[in-house]
């Protein structure tokens, strides 16, 4: 018989209450910051290698290619090491995630920083961008367990949900504060410099900003979390639990609906560009933004509240119809105000108010997804006995990996280079001299597309069935197999 690594209880009920005030405040504030060493990184490091670095679109799309497959591969391994690592005083997430603080940091500010002779030789270049990019992705899928470690803090599903929310809201907020904060670095530079901006600088400095706050409140956060359920410690074939999650169909409905969802990638990778091309310069991104992360905010707070009247089956299927709509308006609405910018120039106010549309759909995209997950990982454990967070996580990556590469690969060729779709020209110091045909076919993938992709993306879940009665009955089940666990291995209940 396995015996159980925890000292300490699980609920014999599912009213009760059980984080702290303590671990609420800083486990979200974790959340956030290390979301915006990730949004540092994401929002930024395509106009730093574009508008900076000067790579050519061949280089681009390697880059983005070798990275997405390789880091996929690796991600296997890490999978492996997290779902079969052995567990000491009950905890899984937490240790890893305090490894994992300072390597986060460090990287997020060494993506920005370039040294001269490495930028002299294009292969020396590659290969150091393409090393510190995999790194990367080595800390931040360790440092994620800030992320998976919100499903087992509470045995309470209702508080779970409930965590799951604030955490999707502070994740979204966090993965935004970079804009403000380059916007800010950026406008102190230029007024140094006598008016002469200075985005490689700008990008350093807010990375190291980044990194330092997101280290400390990661090591802070972590430090206080617990968490709550019972694990086995018997060590078992690691594919096996990966077979276990192969077999599930509703992980199987996941992954083909990210793998059509991340094909949005395309669409996201136009934002500084767009920002530049319509506003002048990358550092203006957070005028755009900002509205969308605002939109998401409440996108989460409106699913939330939803989620008492309707399943999240339901929701998501919606949500991927009002995607399609509402950036259908956003891009009518932009592309009269740049046809008609001096005669209709309240047009970008209504613009921006349809920004904010489009951001209420990344509320639902970016929330209902990790319910989902952890409502599989309920099924799975009950089916098999164990957790396979990390199992489930690299499956269902798959599909998001396959087109999101596709996405990264084409996306140097749509965006800029001889027949390109898009047309952009590179390193222009006053971004608003691309021409009006680059303006609109930037609006066009940044709108219309993307409200494509999410209609979708909500498609497979017209054959999803883990949801409604079916969702509460697996979850009922999953809290009595684990006091039996506990009881049986004479574990008290969690506090």
């Amino acid at each position: 018989m396995s015996t159980a690594s925890v000292a300490g209880k699980l609920p014999t009920a599912n009213e009760k209450k059980y984080l702290k005030t303590k671990e609420w405040v800083f486990y979200l504030l974790a959340m956030f910051f290390f979301s915006s060493m990730t949004g540092m990184v994401n929002s930024y490091r395509r106009a730093y290698l574009v508008d900076v670095l000067l790579l050519s679109n061949d280089q681009l799309s390697f880059f983005n290619g070798f990275t997405q497959i390789v880091g996929y591969v690796l991600s296997f391994i890490y999978a492996l090491i997290l779902d079969n690592k052995k567990i000491k005083n009950n905890q899984k997430f937490k240790p890893l995630g305090l490894l994992a603080a300072i390597p986060c940091g460090v990287v997020t500010a060494l993506i920005f920083w370039t040294p001269d002779f490495v930028q002299r030789n294009p292969t020396v270049l590659l290969i150091w961008l393409c090393a510190l990019a995999l790194i990367q992705g080595c800390a931040t899928y360790f440092g994620g367990t800030v992320t998976m470690v919100a499903a087992v803090m509470t045995p309470n599903d209702k508080e779970r949900e409930q965590l799951l929310s604030f955490r999707g809201i502070a994740s979204a907020i966090g993965n935004s504060a970079p804009l403000v904060i380059v916007l800010v670095v950026a406008a102190i530079i230029k007024a140094a410099n006598g008016g002469t901006e200075n985005a490689a600088l700008s990008y350093f400095i807010s990375a190291i900003l980044c990194g330092v706050v997101g280290t400390i409140t990661m090591l802070l956060g972590m430090s206080v979390i617990k968490e709550r359920i019972v694990y086995k410690s018997e060590r078992k074939n690691p594919f096996k639990g990966l077979w276990n999650v192969i077999r599930s169909k509703h992980a199987w409905v996941i992954l083909i609906s990210e793998f059509l969802k991340s094909f949005r990638g395309i669409a996201t990778f136009m934002e500084p560009f767009i920002a530049a091309a319509i506003l002048g310069s990358s550092s203006q991104t957070v005028l755009f933004a900002l509205p969308v992360g605002i939109g998401t905010m409440v996108g989460m707070l409106i699913i939330s509240r939803l989620l008492k009247r309707f399943t999240s089956r339901v929701l998501y299927i919606a949500s991927g119809v009002y995607s399609v709509c509402i950036n259908a308006i956003a891009f009518g609405v932009g592309y009269a105000y740049l046809t008609h910018m001096e005669t209709l120039p309240w047009l970008n106010y209504i613009f921006i108010v349809c920004l904010f549309g489009t951001g209420i759909q990344f509320g639902a995209s970016n929330l209902l997804p990790e319910m989902f997950k952890a409502d599989v990982l309920d099924d799975l454990e009950l089916k098999t006995g164990s957790r396979l967070d990390a199992s489930l996580g690299f499956f269902i990556g798959i599909g998001g990996t396959i087109s999101g590469a596709l996405a990264n690969i084409a996306v140097p060729y749509i965006l800029y280079g001889d027949g390109s779709i898009i047309q952009y020209q590179q390193g222009l110091g006053d971004g608003t001299a691309q021409t009006l045909d680059t303006k609109i076919m930037l609006l066009l993938f940044y709108t219309v597309f993307h409200g494509l992709m999410m209609l979708l993306a909500g498609l497979p879940f017209l054959f999803y069935k883990l949801s409604g009665a079916e969702r509460e009955r697996v979850h009922t089940e999953v809290l009595k197999m684990r006091e039996e666990l506990a009881q049986s291995e004479g574990v008290e209940a969690a506090e």
